[in-house]
C-alpha cells in the first residue's frame, strides 16, 4: 500500500472517529491530508471504497503481527500470550478505528464491506479456537466452539475497557490473567458431564474434523478475490467456483475445471487443496 494511501486512512479514522461516516465528507478527508479533492480519487474512487480499504488495512496490521510472532520457538500458551498482547496492543494503538464503529449504530456498509467484515469476524473466531486446542489438546474439543465463545467474551470486555476507559493495563499480564482463567474453565468442563451448549460449529470450521466446511469454503472463496484483487480470467474462475460452492447440486467435473485454471497461482493454491479435498477431488 502506498505511503499516500496510509496517510489518507489513517486521517479518515480519526475525522470517522469524530464526526461519523456520513458526516465526514471527501473534501474533509482532503483537507486534513493536505491534498486535493481530485488527488483523493487518484486512490480512492469513493467513500465507500475508503472504507474497505480502513478494514482491510487495520485487518492486516494486526495478522502480519500475530504471523510474525509464530517463527518464534515458543510453546502454545507463550505464542498465544504473545498474540493476545500484540492483539490487545493493536487496538490500543489504533483506538480511533473501533471509535469509528461504534460511533453509528449503523455504517453504511456497503456488499464488499459487509462481507469483509465476516471474514475478519470468523477468521478470528477460527484463531481463538485453533489456539485453544494447541494449548489444551484433543480432550477440550467436544467443547471448544463453547470454550471460544466465552473466550471472546471475555477478550471484547477487555477491549471496551482499554478503549473507552482509557485504563493502564499491563498487556501482558492481562493476556496471562485471561489465560488461566481459560485454564479454570477447561478444568470445569472436564470435571463436568454437562452437554455443551453449542454443538455445532458457527465458525466455518467443524470441531469434529477440522475440515472447512460449505461456509468455510465460500469464505476462504470471497477473502481471496477481496485480498488479492484478482481480476481477468483468475477471477471468474473464483466467481464460477463460488457459484458451484453454492449450488444445491455442484458439478464436481466444472470444479476440477476451474481449480486447474489455478495451478499456476501460488497465493491461490491452499484454496485450491481445500476445495479439491472436500469435493473429494483430484487436481489436474
Amino acid at each position: 500500500m502506498k505511503e499516500k494511501e496510509i496517510a489518507i486512512i489513517e486521517a479518515s479514522i480519526k475525522l470517522f472517529a469524530k464526526k461519523g461516516f456520513d458526516s465526514t465528507s471527501i473534501q474533509e478527508i482532503a483537507t486534513e491530508c493536505n491534498i486535493s479533492k481530485g488527488a483523493f480519487y487518484l486512490y480512492f474512487k469513493s467513500k465507500e471504497s475508503l472504507l474497505l480499504a480502513i478494514f482491510e488495512y487495520y485487518y492486516h496490521q494486526i495478522k502480519s503481527r500475530l504471523e510474525a510472532l509464530e517463527d518464534k520457538n515458543l510453546t502454545p500458551r507463550q505464542l498465544f500470550v504473545e498474540q493476545l498482547a500484540g492483539q490487545l496492543d493493536e487496538v490500543q494503538r489504533h483506538k480511533e478505528f473501533i471509535i469509528m464503529q461504534t460511533r453509528e449504530h449503523a455504517i453504511p456498509f456497503n456488499n464488499e464491506v459487509a462481507n469483509f467484515i465476516k471474514i475478519m469476524r470468523i477468521q478470528t473466531q477460527q484463531f481463538f479456537q485453533n489456539a485453544l486446542l494447541s494449548i489444551y489438546g484433543e480432550t477440550i474439543r467436544p467443547y471448544v466452539v463453547d470454550l471460544t465463545l466465552m473466550l471472546l467474551g471475555i477478550i471484547n470486555s477487555y477491549f471496551e475497557l482499554i478503549i473507552f476507559n482509557k485504563s493502564d493495563v499491563h498487556l501482558n499480564y492481562l493476556a496471562r490473567f485471561i489465560l488461566k482463567r481459560m485454564d479454570s474453565l477447561v478444568e470445569g468442563f472436564k470435571a463436568s458431564d454437562e452437554v455443551p451448549i453449542v454443538t455445532t460449529n458457527p465458525f466455518g470450521v467443524s470441531p469434529e474434523t477440522h475440515e472447512l466446511g460449505k461456509d468455510g469454503l465460500l469464505e476462504l472463496l470471497s477473502q481471496a478475490i477481496l485480498e488479492h484483487k484478482l481480476a481477468g480470467d483468475l477471477r471468474i474462475s473464483l466467481e464460477v467456483l463460488e457459484s458451484e460452492i453454492k449450488s444445491d447440486t455442484p458439478r464436481t467435473p466444472v470444479i476440477q475445471g476451474m481449480l486447474a485454471t489455478l495451478n499456476h497461482e501460488n497465493s491461490l493454491a491452499e484454496l485450491q487443496e481445500k476445495i479439491a479435498g472436500y469435493f473429494k477431488i483430484k487436481l489436474l
